[in-house]
């Protein structure tokens, strides 16, 4: 499965507001240019204003782009422009995304404060296929700007025409006699317009709530063939213009031909969605898609080749919403419309509620995942430490919902949630105190493969960053190396051959600078024909404990190492290699945070030879329970705050709310490794006012505390 399905995207980072008022021009400017996009900027002390812009030469539209602050600076806040959204990838880099493409001709800014006074930035602009359209390093600074605001387009006068509003004609060799079509973007939600060539009106139309209109006309019979003005009014006269030649009317040898379009009814994320078909020779389409909603998402044109045959391709998101999109291709005289609908290929879908919690907080990550089946959650900490595990069985729903309450004291940085259920795996991001840092984390779809296999290698890291890949070899010589980079989204799947590989144990390293990830992998390898060993360090585990074990059994072979609890269901099942010496050991067990109290078992075994070892588990006890809540009087509809302490390690614990003896609502949490617990309730609107109890049970231990409920 892929891991770029994964993460957590088109989170809105909380950033600083720059009061306009620290704008004071005079100093120089930055810019930097690339054949098809240009970068301006201004700045003053440490804030800075950047605009990229999408030159009306280019063909391209671009979703995504990149500063990064050079010298050993760093970015301290950003505001970006309505429909845009800023990741801050690095302490020196942001990535800004939008689903509405930045279209040739138009521009967007972005401010951003340094811990610089004249920061030295370079930048990077991307497509809507991922691919990189322009780049500048090293520009330095510069005049006048201002900063973005997340409003509106201004409109000017009463009118329905703004400085950013912007027209063209498809084609742009209008005949006399033949169909146009005119798009225009950025005028004022649904006002009146009236379409002149010349001094002639042709068409009058209304703009839609995005201020944006497709209008066809038809170029009369008696027009001349000159240079003529192609103009869009309001009503309170204010007007936009181009001017073009209108040629002399020609032959239409396929005006016969229909419009048809030929497009798959079911995409994925990732994929090339063709989009071809035929049309009248030499004519020019206009392809839109739009989401469920009837938003158009994107706009394209493209032109039929002489045989009257057309086609195109359109990446899906790595983050695009699943559901039904609808395709639109028109030539200004017929259109053609085609429904797709876009479907996951993964089975586990999780999100965590925010990006960013601070300590003290409770984490919440929920979704969907394979119905009625079990599933291993891992949370591992900033340094790759195991701190947290438990096993779930998934009801019929499908529906998850993870809580993790915080220590006051915990590591601040970035924490993976691992999420295993079969063979998919899952992993979901969040920073703590801080907002999160992608790492760089590889898996692989397997352990072991036949030589006819690909294996893949699904990796995380920041976005767009290049990736260098080293297999080693058994005998510790380097087999293969290659790099790649990453999408913009910070996703790839690396897929290789086997073709060469002699049965042994290999190593794939993948390294982005000084930072690296390993994943051992063996190739050809059977199951033991001798004895298998199996010891562990210790004869009782409490809920929570990580279990370091080690065996032996014959040189390279896969021993299978399973985790039973005391109903005799095997919870987690691991594969794993002997070395050339025939020795194994693993640290990836780990008695699960909600483990009932008895007799486990640990199991190892390859081939027709198994060997099994009892763990008895026990609960730790702490002290008396502790309930704090952050105050004790509540209005209907606000958040009530509970934490507390003296609960068992890691433990799930149940919070009831009461009323008399009447049960108002159950919560169930996990506690935390030193017995603390936390979370969040909100109270019902239609809740009568009065005095409540909150219960905390842990096992056999319970407290009680009150609070009242008061008439908003």
């Amino acid at each position: 499965m892929l891991l770029k399905e994964r993460l957590v995207k088109g989170v809105i980072i909380t950033i600083m507001l720059v009061s306009a008022s620290l704008f004071i021009y005079g100093n120089p400017q930055i810019s930097g240019a690339g054949e098809l996009v240009t970068v301006t900027a201004t700045n003053h002390d440490q804030v800075t204003v950047v605009e990229y812009k999408n030159n009306e030469e280019n063909i391209f539209d671009i979703t995504s782009v990149v500063l990064k602050v050079d010298d050993g600076g760093s970015f301290k806040s950003f505001k970006t422009e309505k429909g845009w959204l800023g990741k801050k990838t690095d302490a020196d880099s942001i990535t800004f995304t939008s689903s509405i493409p930045l279209k040739p001709g138009q521009s967007v800014k972005f401010g951003v404060k340094t811990d610089k006074s004249t920061p030295v930035f370079n930048w990077n602009a991307f497509d809507t296929e991922g691919d990189e359209i322009g780049s500048g390093g090293r520009i330095t600074i510069a005049s006048q700007g201002e900063i973005p605001h997340e409003t509106e387009t201004p409109i000017t006068g009463q009118g329905g025409i703004t400085e950013q509003s912007t027209f063209k004609i498809i084609p742009d060799t209008p005949r006399v006699g033949s169909t146009l079509r005119i798009i225009g973007e950025n005028f004022a939600p649904t006002t009146n317009l009236d379409f002149y060539i010349n001094d002639l009106k042709m068409e009058s139309f209304v703009s839609d709530e995005k201020g944006s209109f497709i209008v066809s006309t038809k170029i009369p019979e008696n027009q001349l063939s000159d240079r003529a003005d192609f103009i869009i009014k309001d009503q309170s006269g204010h007007q936009k213009s181009v001017s073009l030649r209108i040629q002399v009317e020609s032959s239409r040898p396929s005006e016969g031909v229909e419009l048809t379009a030929n497009i798959v009814p079911v995409v994925h994320r990732g994929d090339e969605m063709v989009i071809s078909g035929t049309s009248a020779s030499s004519n020019t389409l206009t392809i839109s898609l739009a989401d469920s909603n009837g938003q158009v998402l994107t706009t394209k044109t493209i032109k039929a080749e002489g045989s009257g045959n057309y086609s195109t391709s359109h990446r899906i998101a790595s983050d695009a919403k699943f559901g039904e999109y609808t395709i639109t291709i028109t030539d200004g005289k017929d259109t053609v419309v085609r429904k797709v609908v876009l479907e996951s290929t993964q089975k586990i879908n999780l999100v965590s509620l925010k990006e960013k919690y601070n300590p003290g907080e409770t984490v919440t990550i929920n979704g969907t995942v394979i119905a009625d089946a079990e599933m291993e959650l891992i949370l591992r900490n900033p340094v790759g430490m195991e701190i947290h595990s438990e096993q779930r069985h998934i009801g019929v729903n499908g529906t998850l919902i993870f809580s993790y309450p915080l220590d006051p004291g915990i590591r601040e940085g970035t924490y993976v949630l691992f999420a295993i259920q079969e063979k998919e795996i899952t992993t979901v991001l969040f920073g703590v105190g801080q907002f999160p840092s992608p790492p760089l984390i590889a898996t692989m779809d397997s352990l072991n493969y036949k030589t006819t296999e690909k294996p893949k290698i699904n990796i995380i890291g920041p976005p767009s960053a290049t990736i260098n890949l080293i297999i080693i070899d058994p005998s510790d010589k380097q087999k293969f190396t290659d790099s790649f980079s990453l999408g913009v989204d910070g996703y790839h799947t690396y897929s290789f051959n086997l073709t060469g590989y002699t049965s042994g144990i290999y190593t794939a390293v993948i390294s982005r600078g000084n930072v690296q990830a390993e994943n051992k992998f063996s190739v050809g390898l059977q199951a033991s024909t001798g004895k298998v060993t199996l010891r562990t360090l210790q004869e009782t585990y409490h809920p929570g404990d990580p279990i370091l074990l080690i065996g032996e059994s014959n040189p390279n072979v896969i021993i299978t190492i399973s985790l039973i609890n005391p109903n005799g269901t095997k919870i987690k099942t691991q594969d794993l290699f002997t070395d050339k010496k025939g020795t194994y050991s693993s640290s990836v067990f780990r008695i699960p945070s909600n483990a009932q109290t008895g007799v486990w078992k640990i199991e190892a075994g390859s081939g027709i030879n198994h060997i099994s070892k009892d763990l008895r588990i026990t609960q730790s006890t702490g002290g008396s329970i502790t309930i704090n809540l952050d105050k004790s009087s509540f209005k209907t509809d606000e958040i009530v705050q509970i934490s507390g302490d003296g609960v068992s390690m890691s433990h799930t614990i149940v919070i009831k709310i009461l009323k008399d003896k009447e049960e108002i609502d159950e919560l169930s949490i996990v506690s935390t490794g030193i017995g603390a617990y936390g979370t969040i309730w909100r109270i019902p609107t239609d809740m009568s006012p009065g005095t409540y109890i909150i219960k905390v049970i842990d096992g056999t231990k319970s407290a009680e505390t009150t609070f009242t409920v008061v008439i908003r």
